[in-house]
Formats: C-alpha cells, sequence, structure tokens
C-alpha cells in the first residue's frame, strides 16, 4: 500500500517535545510520510531559559531545488510556526510549487492566551491572512483568529455566539475548511469547533482545562487533522480524534509529573492511535 507524503513545512526543536519533534512520529502513526522542511534549527524550544538556533531560511529554497531535480513530489503540505514573512513566501513557493491538486493545510502559530508568541507581532498577522487564502484547511487557536479577524481578544472573556460565528464566517472566506481550537466557553470548560464549508457541517468538541501548561500541543492536534484531511475523514470526525487524544495524552503528562519544559508524553498512546485512525478510515470507506 502506497503511503501519502506530506511537506512538513515547520522548526525543528530538538529537546522538548515540540514542532517536528512530535509531527513527525505523530503523522508516521497515522500511516503518513512526512518530509521535513526546516524553517529554524533550534536547540531546544523557546520556553527554556537557553537557547541556540540556526535561521534555515537561506536552505528553504535549495531544498526544494534538489526535490525539483530528484522528482520528489507530495501529497499534502503542512506548515506552522513561521518566524518571518521571508518564511512566509517560502511557503508561499512550496504551494507553487507542489500544491495545485494536493491539500494545503495552515496552522497560523503566532499567538496564545491574548498575546503573541516570541517575535511575532501584527505585521505576521497581515502575512498570515494573506497565506491562509491559499489552504484548503486552517487551524487557528482562539486568540489566533481573533488576530487574524482583527477582533479584540481578551483571555478572561468568554465569547458569545455571535462572536464565535462571525469568526468562522471571517475565516471561511479564505478557505474552505476551518478548525478554531481553546475557545474558553466557561468556568474551566473550552471548547473546539469545525466548519466544512463543502458541506456546511459545524460542530462544536468541549472539554475540560486541565490547570498544565506544557508544549508541543497544537503540532499534535494539526499533525491529525493533516493527516485526517489526506485519508478523507469527516473534518468533525478528525476534530473529535485529535481533541480526545490530546486531552488524554495531556491528563497522562500531568499526572506523570513531569517538567512541563518536557512537552507532552505522548510516545506511549501512538498505537491506540494508529488503531483510531484506521477505524475512521475503514468506516468512512
Amino acid at each position: 500500500m502506497r503511503i501519502p507524503k506530506v511537506l512538513a513545512i515547520h522548526d525543528i526543536s530538538c529537546a522538548g517535545r515540540d514542532s517536528l519533534t512530535v509531527i513527525l512520529p505523530v503523522l508516521a502513526a497515522c500511516g503518513i510520510e512526512a518530509i521535513p522542511l526546516p524553517t529554524a534549527v533550534l536547540s531546544n524550544h523557546l520556553a527554556f531559559s537557553h537557547v541556540s538556533s540556526l535561521d534555515f531560511t537561506p536552505y528553504m529554497q535549495s531544498f526544494m531545488d534538489a526535490w525539483d531535480r530528484n522528482g520528489i513530489s507530495f501529497d499534502g503540505i503542512y506548515s506552522g510556526y513561521l518566524a518571518s514573512p521571508e518564511q512566509v513566501y517560502v511557503v508561499k513557493e512550496a504551494i507553487k510549487r507542489y500544491g495545485v491538486r494536493i491539500p494545503v493545510m495552515i496552522d497560523p502559530a503566532m499567538a496564545d492566551h491574548g498575546r503573541f508568541y516570541s517575535g511575532q507581532n501584527t505585521e505576521m498577522v497581515e502575512h498570515m491572512r494573506h497565506l491562509i487564502r491559499r489552504a484548503h484547511v486552517i487551524k487557528p487557536n482562539y486568540t489566533e483568529a481573533c488576530f487574524l479577524a482583527g477582533v479584540s481578544c481578551d483571555k478572561n472573556v468568554i465569547p458569545d455566539e455571535g462572536r464565535i460565528d462571525y469568526l468562522l464566517d471571517y475565516l471561511g472566506q479564505s478557505t474552505e475548511r476551518v478548525i478554531i481550537t481553546s475557545i474558553p466557553r466557561g468556568h474551566d470548560t473550552y471548547c473546539n469547533i469545525s466548519l466544512d464549508k463543502r458541506t456546511g457541517e459545524k460542530e462544536i468538541v468541549s472539554f475540560p482545562y486541565i490547570p498544565f501548561t506544557t508544549y508541543g500541543t497544537g503540532d499534535i492536534f494539526s499533525s491529525i487533522v493533516m493527516a485526517g484531511t489526506l485519508k478523507n475523514i469527516p473534518l468533525a470526525q478528525t476534530m473529535r480524534i485529535a481533541t480526545a487524544f490530546l486531552q488524554k495524552a495531556i491528563e497522562a503528562t500531568a499526572k506523570a509529573g513531569t517538567s512541563p519544559l518536557e512537552g507532552i508524553l505522548f510516545e506511549n498512546m501512538l498505537p491506540e492511535l494508529t488503531e483510531t485512525m484506521e477505524r475512521a478510515v475503514a468506516g468512512n470507506e
């Protein structure tokens, strides 16, 4: 059986279970081969006290040139955290080269909890607004959705249905499938919401807040969504699978008592993810 290939455009944080160090094994567990195009190589993710890093921007085009000469092609493109507008242009170039007839997923990883990540700003928001127009699926969290839509984002204010519908409608103008994650819904409750404009299906999945901060969660979630897209699993079903897997992994990590800097303890759960995805594929054939 042929294994689909995804071009994964992300940084690689060598320590801390983040970015490509979780994306590659999660996609593999879902039956997808990930071909990494690094945006940067870091000793560890940015929450550690000390970081050594290499900006990979000067090499990204030459990697794609080599793939072209070697006849390498892809079945999907998935991009995440981008460190600069220049890297946005590289992603656009990758979509131009490979993404004409294949699914493109953009995780506009810029912000969370009402504020930008280190190195991100309003300039990147504008570039992301243009980039998501080239995607088939986008997966912003609530903060990123607000920033993209140009509305205020107070992490202490519970958004009403009108606000959520506005975010979905706004983002739906750029792409046909949208998932917004980590929307506050009340005391210790959050939800993820999906909209598939092709079918009109809208789905909401609520989950309890776990008071445990860690890293790599968005990368794991988005990797499952990318895999579901390639395997023709409905968007709402894929979101439910990703939500349940991540919730269980976060609970296990919090119970284990490891340092939050080490990220999600997901490795032992990958066989379960494989079985879940296989059942979903069989049920949709």
